[in-house]
């Protein structure tokens, strides 16, 4: 089933409004013959904006739910947290994808204060200031860990304003300042208080 999965969860694929959708999870109602039951971390492709409650679920994970169904009806529950197999080593298959996915929805944001240049493997973003070029500020994807998905927060200075993903590789600046380390649920807000509101 693993192999099957990362042919199949791309971090990138299509929202079901059409438009670019990232690998996101979301709880979603099932209807069983006891009642109306509900699935937790279901992963599915949105494109994550606040106008679209469009997702689309991914053909692997829709047979998997099926099989979820049973076994919740077999049960008697009408709760149950997704997962591809019987042990939770069995899902960290897709963890991966779905914070690769969550960096990729990143892409081309603009907030008040800086913006997003480029972003790196689907692990690493980097954001330049608004209010002073020379300043960038990288938010890199941690090793996994049984507390959740973590990034550090990092800033340097280079004095080249028109900063480009080749150029990055081949500087890979080596002085870089931490400013923190922040759970992947928390990135959103954190990247809003540093740098202000996002703009269209």
């Amino acid at each position: 089933m693993l192999s099957l999965l990362n042919d199949t969860l791309s971090p990138v694929d299509q929202c079901g409004c059409g438009d670019t959708g990232y690998l996101t999870s979301r709880t979603l109602p099932i209807a069983l013959d006891h009642g109306a039951g509900k699935v937790i971390n279901v992963p599915v492709y949105s494109c994550g904006s606040s106008m679209c409650d469009e997702y689309r679920i991914p053909s692997a994970v829709a047979s998997r739910l099926d099989e979820l169904a049973e076994e919740m009806e077999a049960k008697g529950i009408l709760s149950m947290a997704f997962s591809w197999g019987a042990s939770p080593e069995d899902t960290l298959g897709y963890q991966d994808s779905l914070s690769q996915g969550f960096i990729w929805k990143f892409q081309n944001r603009s907030y008040e204060d800086a913006r997003v240049l480029f972003v790196i493997d689907g692990d690493t973003l980097v954001l330049q200031s608004k209010l002073d070029p020379t300043e960038y500020y990288l938010l890199k994807r941690l090793e996994e860990s049984k507390e959740g998905v973590f990034f550090s927060f990092s800033k340097f200075i280079e004095e080249d304003e028109e900063l480009t993903y080749e150029k990055y590789i081949v500087l890979e600046p080596s002085f870089q300042k931490e400013l923190g380390v922040v759970k992947m649920e928390e990135v959103e807000d954190m990247l809003r208080e540093e740098f202000g509101e996002i703009c269209d």
